[in-house]
């Protein structure tokens, strides 16, 4: 039993290696290409290869095929007409002994396509193919479209029809080869610095429809699209582009390749800085090979990434790296505290001007605390983040407005130092 279902597991991965071909029928019968290998399958082919507009494998007239699993094809001979040679190679047959081991072939034309029964065979007809083999054409005529016709047989004691795949290719006088697309890529310069665009020219030849154009690097696809950018490259390496060029006979053409040489270079100041005034602050730059910073004012070292910083004002200082002939620069900001602002008095009165009560630069103390007292010492506002957002004092308490009067503020930027806290007095006019 064990056997038994190894030997079914097996077989149902034989059966399934391939998938059912899209061109059992006639009207869906594939272009072979001159010049392109077509990859063919009679794996799981329709028995009954008919359709809406008639030609079904079984109205040919007896040439000794007896279609079973058979998938169709077609070429349109050129002005002058002549002889199409059609190889058969690497056929590779499904080996289960339930399946017939050989194919059947052979090359017609038909007055009305995949209409009617008036098949004129054109070609030897192949009956037992189990190796290689070729389909020769009697001489054709000009602009005709001709169909051919493979088929899987049952051989033996086989009890299904010939599942193989094969590759197929098509030449003779009879047969148009056109002009292949030629496609080219050059730079103006190969060594590059990392982050940099270099323009990189494409001109493609011979190529009406462009189906798709491949960049790789390093042979890994990096883009589909007519233009590539450099600057996305972290290591040398070489590009080349790959052409779709066709519709129904699609042609791809490589380039050669160029070689880029990236210099590493990277760059980052850190973040911006806050601090008070007087106070130092090492700054945290990052990057490739050789720093500097400027202005070098205020700043020990400026060829470090990481100097200390002890400017009396709010500072943008930018840091340059350069690794061999690149160069590359940011910037950070080191700002510098300022002394809160309080106006006396505000207006809420509704006019759009001086309602609230605006206290200049407390919004840089973000964790501040202001508290607001009437005259008899009763708490009428209370905030943490005053001036962050909408949190601002408008004149109310508990959504009624207060009157005219004059009341007491304490304000602590809650900075750690001694001298963060103000009091004073605010008054309300309207």
């Amino acid at each position: 039993m064990k056997n038994f279902l190894i030997y079914i597991f097996c077989q149902l991965l034989v059966t399934n290696l391939y998938a059912q071909p899209t061109n059992d029928s006639c009207v869906n019968a594939l272009i072979v290409c001159s010049l392109l290998v077509t990859e063919g399958s009679t794996n799981q082919a329709s028995l009954e290869n008919c359709n809406t507009l008639g030609g079904c494998a079984d109205d040919f007239p007896n040439f000794g095929i007896t279609p079973l699993a058979t998938v169709w094809y077609k070429f349109t001979t050129n002005s002058t007409g002549g002889i199409a040679v059609i190889d058969f190679t690497n056929l590779q047959f499904n080996t289960d002994p339930t399946y017939g081991q050989t194919l059947q072939a052979m090359l017609f034309n038909v007055p009305v396509p995949c209409q009617g029964e008036d098949f004129t065979l054109f070609s030897n007809v192949e009956t037992g193919a189990t190796t290689d083999f070729t389909i020769t054409s009697i001489t054709l005529l000009p602009n005709t479209t001709y169909y051919l016709v493979v088929n899987g047989a049952i051989t033996g004691v086989a009890t299904v029809p010939a599942s193989a795949t094969f590759d197929l290719a098509i030449s003779g006088s009879a047969i148009n080869v056109p002009t292949l697309p030629t496609a080219t890529i050059s730079v103006s310069n190969t060594e590059i610095c990392q982050g940099e665009t270099e323009p990189i020219t494409v001109d493609i030849i011979n190529c009406s429809q462009s189906i798709s154009n491949n960049w790789y690097y390093n042979n890994s696809l990096s883009i589909d699209s007519i233009g590539f950018n450099t600057s996305s490259l972290l290591e040398d390496g070489y590009l080349k582009l790959i052409v779709s060029c066709g519709n129904e006979c699609v042609y791809n053409v490589t380039t050669d390749s160029i070689y880029f040489e990236i210099t590493p270079i990277e760059v980052d100041a850190g973040e911006d800085k806050l601090i008070e005034l007087g106070e130092s602050v090492v700054l945290n730059g990052s990057g490739t090979s050789n720093p500097v910073w400027t202005p070098a004012t205020s700043l020990i070292p400026i060829q470090s990434f990481t100097p200390t910083a002890n400017p009396t004002v709010t500072t943008t200082y930018f840091l340059t790296v350069t690794n061999e002939n690149c160069m590359l620069t940011d910037e950070m900001v080191v700002k510098i505290k300022e002394i809160i602002t309080i106006p006396k008095g505000f207006t809420p009165n509704g006019d759009l001007a001086n309602d609230i009560w605006e206290i200049v630069n407390i919004s840089q103390y973000p964790n501040n605390s202001v508290i607001i007292y009437d005259r008899a010492g009763q708490e009428v506002f209370k905030t943490i983040g005053y001036n962050i957002g909408n949190n601002y004092w408008d004149g109310t308490n508990n959504g009624k407005d207060l009157p005219v009067s004059t009341y007491f503020y304490v304000i602590d930027l809650r900075n750690g130092n001694d001298d963060s806290i103000f009091k004073g007095p605010i008054t309300i006019i309207r």
